[in-house]
């Protein structure tokens, strides 16, 4: 089926609705990439600066051994 047919079987307007949801979409998913950048970045430090915090609390403390 060509777009000449969906257009003649539904309607331009339809057609056009459709390209407009399809290029929303795409934005919508680039929009998403550098949130998720923003999110991974704050993890990181976060989990930098919770290591750090724990260490400087804990000192050299000795694992604890396996019992097995």
């Amino acid at each position: 089926m060509s777009v000449f047919e969906i257009a003649k079987e539904h309607g331009s307007w339809r057609l056009a609705g459709f390209a407009v949801a399809v290029l929303l979409f795409l934005v919508v998913g680039l929009l998403r990439w550098p949130l998720l950048l923003t999110a991974r970045l704050l993890l990181a430090v976060q989990s930098g600066l919770d290591a750090r915090i724990t260490h400087s609390f804990a000192g050299n403390v000795p694992a604890p051994h396996e019992t097995g």
